[in-house]
């Protein structure tokens, strides 16, 4: 651990000493293990069944699904990095790389998701357009842009050079990645609100689409043409299902946003109010429930790809066809 540097730029102990940010218990080391355990290979058959089967390919909106399944993968990594480096390799290279990797899977998981209800709000307001403009290529090059425009931001402090990377957490990085959560955070909240009142309207106004029936006057000389009147009526069954799809929907989007990372900046949040308060070395106890939301971060990462297999007939047969084989 490097000590140099000052007291007001990283995290601190209750003792005065620089935090390390990689610490271990029997608890943690289980749930980490579970978790790698069940996760990374269910979200390695989804997306396997997504790139591999071409009707998966025909929608866009597949490969936004895709980029959230690899978003959520990738919050293996930092436990799988935490379980080397406390069996294996205790090493400070490995724990610079850690603190080089946090943070970056929920940030891509809130920018995936970003994208996927704009893509949603989209097409739900402008099909036609949505259909011809947006193509698989595009779809990628937006997710690809992205990902490398938050990699950016919320490691902006060591690429730029105002920090250097060491076995700590700087407080200026901590606070930069709080409010690129917040931002994104927003950001989601507000997309799914205004996704699901729209969804609400459009449902409503398919209730019943009716058409004013034309008779034209039949004549010797003319053509009779007869316009007989179209309702379509949507079943009330079928319309209650609907809508419970839509508010499940908004429910479950935001259970997920809600649990994590939510929970992280909400957490920085009060860490640097009680700094402001009471100081830092006063407030170094919150260290540990620091843990405590790195392994709830995890959960969603397993019952997220479940809920898209649950609710998603498309990819449940994709996915129930690549574990047959």
């Amino acid at each position: 651990m490097n000590n140099s540097s000052s007291i007001e730029e990283v995290v601190l102990t209750e003792n005065g000493e620089v935090y390390n940010p990689i610490e271990i218990g029997i608890v943690s080391l289980i749930t980490k293990i579970l978790c790698c355990a069940i996760g990374i290979p269910l979200n390695v058959s989804i997306a396997v069944a997504i790139t591999r089967l071409r009707r998966m390919h025909r929608k866009s909106r597949n490969f936004f699904l895709l980029a959230i399944v690899l978003s959520y993968l990738s919050f293996f990594i930092v436990p799988v990095m935490e379980l080397i480096y406390w069996g294996i390799y205790p090493d400070e290279s490995l724990c610079r790389a850690y603190v080089a990797v946090i943070f970056v899977p929920q940030g891509l998981l809130l920018i995936n998701m970003l994208l996927a209800l704009i893509d949603r709000y989209l097409a739900i307001n402008y099909p036609l357009q949505h259909r011809e403009k947006m193509t698989n290529r595009l779809a990628c090059c937006l997710i690809v842009t992205c990902w490398i425009l938050t990699i950016f931001l919320l490691k902006f402090v060591y690429i730029v050079g105002l920090g250097i990377l060491r076995c700590e957490l700087l407080l200026l990085h901590v606070k930069m990645t709080s409010v690129i959560f917040i931002i994104l955070f927003a950001s989601c909240t507000a997309m799914n609100i205004v996704i699901h009142r729209q969804t609400k309207i459009l449902l409503r106004e398919s209730r019943t689409v009716e058409a004013t029936p034309d008779n034209s006057v039949v004549t010797n000389n003319q053509i009779s043409t007869v316009v007989t009147s179209m309702a379509v009526h949507v079943g009330r069954k079928k319309l209650g299902q609907l809508e419970m799809e839509a508010t499940h929907t908004l429910v479950i989007s935001m259970t997920s946003l809600c649990v994590m990372p939510f929970l992280n900046f909400v957490f920085m949040a009060t860490f640097f109010a009680c700094r402001l308060v009471f100081g830092q070395l006063e407030c170094s106890n919150l260290n540990g429930m620091g843990y405590l939301i790195k392994e709830i971060s995890l959960i969603p990462a397993i019952y997220g790809p479940i809920i898209f297999l649950v609710r998603n007939k498309e990819l449940r047969a994709a996915w129930t066809c690549q574990i047959i084989r």
